[in-house]
C-alpha cells in the first residue's frame, strides 16, 4: 500500500504539472543550487513526501500503541514532510507557491490513499492479526 502511496502522489504530481507548466526559478531571479529542465508547480518531493512518509506516519499513528516509539516515530515522518519543502525552496529549485499547493495536494492525496487504505483492509485483510478493524482514537 506504500508503494501505491508513492505511485498515487507522483501521478498526480505529473499530471498537474504537465497541465499547469509553470516555469522554475531562474538564477538572475534566485540563489539556484541546480538548474532542473521541468516544471515547477507543484513540487513532485514534497508531493511525494505527504503520499509517502505521511502514509507511513497514519501507519505509525493507527497501528502502534500509544508509546514513546510510536511518539518519535511520528516526529520523525513529520519533520521529514515539514522539512522538505523547505529545503526546496532554500535550494532555489521552487517558488514558494509551488510548495504550499504541493502540501495541499499531497494532503488531498493523503486523504484518498489513507481512505483507500481503510477501505480496502476491511474487505481483503480481516482476518490478519495485526491490522486493527479501525484506527485508534487518540
Amino acid at each position: 500500500m506504500a508503494l501505491i502511496a508513492a505511485a498515487f502522489s507522483t501521478a498526480i504530481n505529473v499530471l498537474v504539472k504537465d497541465l499547469v507548466q509553470r516555469p522554475r526559478p531562474t538564477a538572475s531571479m534566485v540563489n539556484v543550487f541546480a538548474t532542473l529542465s521541468d516544471h515547477s508547480f507543484p513540487s513532485g518531493h514534497v508531493m511525494f513526501y505527504c503520499g509517502f512518509f505521511g502514509f507511513i506516519g497514519f501507519l505509525a499513528f493507527s497501528l502502534l500503541k500509544p508509546s514513546l516509539k510510536r511518539n518519535l516515530l511520528l516526529v520523525f515522518f513529520g519533520g521529514l514532510v515539514a522539512l522538505i519543502g523547505v529545503s526546496r525552496i532554500y535550494l532555489g529549485e521552487h517558488w514558494a507557491s509551488d510548495v504550499l499547493g504541493a502540501y495541499l495536494l499531497g494532503s488531498l492525496t493523503l486523504v484518498a490513499i489513507i481512505q483507500f487504505y481503510l477501505w480496502g483492509k476491511t474487505r481483503f485483510f480481516v482476518h490478519q492479526p495485526v491490522a486493527a478493524a479501525k484506527p485508534q482514537q487518540v
